[in-house]
């Protein structure tokens, strides 16, 4: 089977951690209201509510110029609900890279969304991604990851679970009626022991042509079963536009 060479980056979201231990999450009822500013380290900043000298409440962290954090803390821990902004550039190219949702002890632990942006040298968009969904100990987990990019084809759509991984490389046009009809340029599916993969392009041995085409018309038979992912594929995948240079 011909395989589908994707160029999108794949998402790097770090995290600086600003204290190494945190119990249990519950609400702050001792956090100071009065909003203070404290240096953590040479390049990291925080503006806020704090208590006994430590983030607590509400407020923002800065490292430098690229990177900060808005949101809840707790004993000078990410924890609760916040977003993360993170920019920098390789060889030309600017990245942008956003988490907003839940954190737990400084990571990203529960529901939340991913957006990472890829500029060229000259502004312009190359790759737009966006990722929605479960997060465990800063790994996403669970949920939908859409990227569009200046590459053909223009589309990747995965969803992923414990159970289920669905990959769709192609077109954004009509993504229900290009999965009946069999117009996208790649299907992978996995699913408990079921293992299925279509393309587009023919085979040239015979046997593995039979078999691409008993994938596409398993696919089809399934559609009612993904056509849950397959909408909220084409839902997210206007939430990614790219600009061509």
């Amino acid at each position: 089977m011909r395989r589908i060479l994707h160029t999108c980056k794949t998402v790097i979201l770090s995290t600086v951690l600003i204290a190494t231990s945190v119990g249990i999450y519950a609400p702050m009822t001792h956090a100071a209201t009065e909003k203070e500013s404290l240096k953590l380290s040479a390049r990291a900043s925080y503006y806020g509510q704090v208590e006994n000298g430590k983030p607590n409440g509400t407020g923002t962290i800065r490292w430098g110029d690229s990177k900060s954090y808005a949101g809840q803390w707790v004993d000078g821990i990410r924890q609760g609900t916040g977003k993360y902004v993170n920019q920098y550039t390789v060889k030309g190219r600017t990245f942008v890279v956003t988490y907003k949702g839940e954190w737990s002890k400084d990571q990203r632990n529960g529901l939340g969304e991913v957006r990472q942006t890829i500029k060229n040298k000259a502004g312009k968009i190359e790759a737009n991604l966006i990722q929605q969904g479960q997060f465990e100990n800063d790994v996403f987990k669970k949920g939908y990851t859409v990227t569009q990019a200046l590459a053909d084809p223009a589309f990747s759509f995965n969803y992923k679970d414990s159970d289920l991984w669905l990959q769709i490389y192609g077109d954004n046009q009509n993504i229900s009626q290009y999965w009946a009809t069999g117009k996208f340029t790649q299907i992978q599916y996995r699913k408990g022991k079921i293992d299925k993969e279509y393309s587009i392009f023919p085979e040239e041995d015979a046997a593995k042509q039979l078999a691409n085409q008993a994938n596409l018309k398993y696919f089809k038979k399934i559609q009612p079963q993904v056509s849950t992912y397959l909408k909220t594929f084409q839902t997210l995948s206007i939430k990614v536009p790219v600009t061509s240079s």
